[in-house]
């Protein structure tokens, strides 16, 4: 009977305090697309552990036919997201459901075949705008491992190297704590119209509308394109898949790492491309660290279409690399220097089933994005 009755206790304590910690404002209901939603959020946190948190909103036409995820980091109690509503949002009645996740962003993974004995691994975290950070940790016994809480915007790409080891050969199940499904610790929910629809006071739906929450397995890694043409090199394919933006455009002399095996073979990728173009300087500097530049000039270099310093590049196992794609100065490309843009095989064009050590992982929403 004290078991039931502490359940029950429980249950209406995670209620109340549901009810009365979450505070949601917003500058106006009624919009019209190209206008900007502002919110400010407020959680009222009781211990220091609720401080560096996770609020996501979900977002739903009263139709239930379309939804939206945006998820933002909930900092001494606070967020303050905005969105800007993108054209192609019909006007109509939409219900914005907010949850505080207990969770922060933290990266969770597995090392197969762990040897205990491993001095430890480096992690690369490659961000947005050459945002990069490097770190060290040390599984345990059996390969598990966690990284410390982070904090970024859109995605980021992690490229794991074990200490002392070249090319390596680890293979990696990895994991994102706030992709997983959690209870949560407050939930809210708030109508705003958009276009000329009547807004919701009191209404039927308004008074009984309820999230269906979910684990709906949104993937942290990017979706991945099978290709079944076969009429074009694999490396035109993979070109065509995966350059994006100005990568696509400009005159660049693409080396092939899917259906040759020289940049395989090579050391490193920027040991494979010294000599093999015209006025492009690979050396080491008095530190040892790689540094490229074309006739005196600046090379920018590029990992999956993340900005890198030059020496990065070199923690990318040559057998990896797909396609190298190389600008000389002004010739086009992402920037007007010499450019340097490496890719990873992935998706059908990966032969990699002994290693898997290179991730894209999706952070969190930027503060100012566009709903659409």
């Amino acid at each position: 009977m004290k078991k039931v009755f502490l359940f029950i206790f429980l249950i209406f304590s995670l209620k109340l305090y549901s009810a009365d910690s979450l505070f949601v404002k917003m500058e106006k209901r009624a919009l019209k697309t190209n206008d900007t939603l502002f919110v400010d959020c407020n959680f009222k946190y009781e211990n220091k552990d609720e401080s560096k948190i996770t609020l996501n909103i979900i977002i739903e036409n009263l139709e239930k036919t379309k939804q939206w995820k945006y998820r933002y980091p909930l900092l001494q109690g606070y967020s303050a997201p905005a969105l800007i509503i993108d054209s192609s949002i019909a006007d109509g009645n939409y219900a914005l459901t907010f949850l505080v996740q207990k969770d922060f962003l933290k990266i969770e993974g597995k090392v197969r075949d762990h040897n205990p004995k491993s001095k430890g691994f480096n992690y690369l975290m490659l961000g947005k705008n050459k945002a990069n950070y490097l770190d060290f940790l040390t599984p345990d016994q059996l390969g598990n491992f966690k990284t410390h809480k982070m904090l970024f915007e859109d995605t980021a790409r992690f490229v794991f190297s074990e200490v002392g080891k070249k090319n390596t050969y680890l293979y990696i199940d990895l994991k994102t704590t706030i992709d997983s499904a959690y209870t949560p610790l407050a939930q809210i929910t708030e109508f705003i119209t958009i276009g000329s629809p009547k807004l919701l006071e009191d209404s039927a739906i308004k008074n009984t509308y309820k999230l269906a929450l979910t684990n709906s397995k949104d993937n942290f890694t990017l979706k991945e394109v099978v290709v079944k043409s076969v009429k074009k090199k694999k490396v035109d394919l993979f070109d065509e898949e995966f350059a994006t933006g100005l990568f696509k455009f400009g005159f660049p002399t693409i080396f092939d790492g899917l259906e040759s095996d020289e940049i395989g073979n090579a050391m490193d990728i920027f040991s494979y491309l010294q000599g093999r173009v015209a006025g492009l300087k690979i050396n080491r500097d008095v530190t040892g660290s790689y540094v490229a530049r074309w006739r005196g000039g600046i090379v920018d270099i590029y990992l999956d279409e993340f900005k890198v310093d030059d020496d990065i590049a070199s923690y990318v196992n040559s057998n990896d690399v797909a396609m190298i794609k190389v600008y000389p100065p002004l010739s086009g490309g992402p920037t007007g220097n010499g450019t340097i843009a490496i890719y990873t095989k992935r998706g059908a064009y990966s032969d990699n089933m002994s290693r898997k050590y290179n991730f894209l992982v999706k952070g969190y929403t930027p503060l100012i994005t566009t709903w659409k």
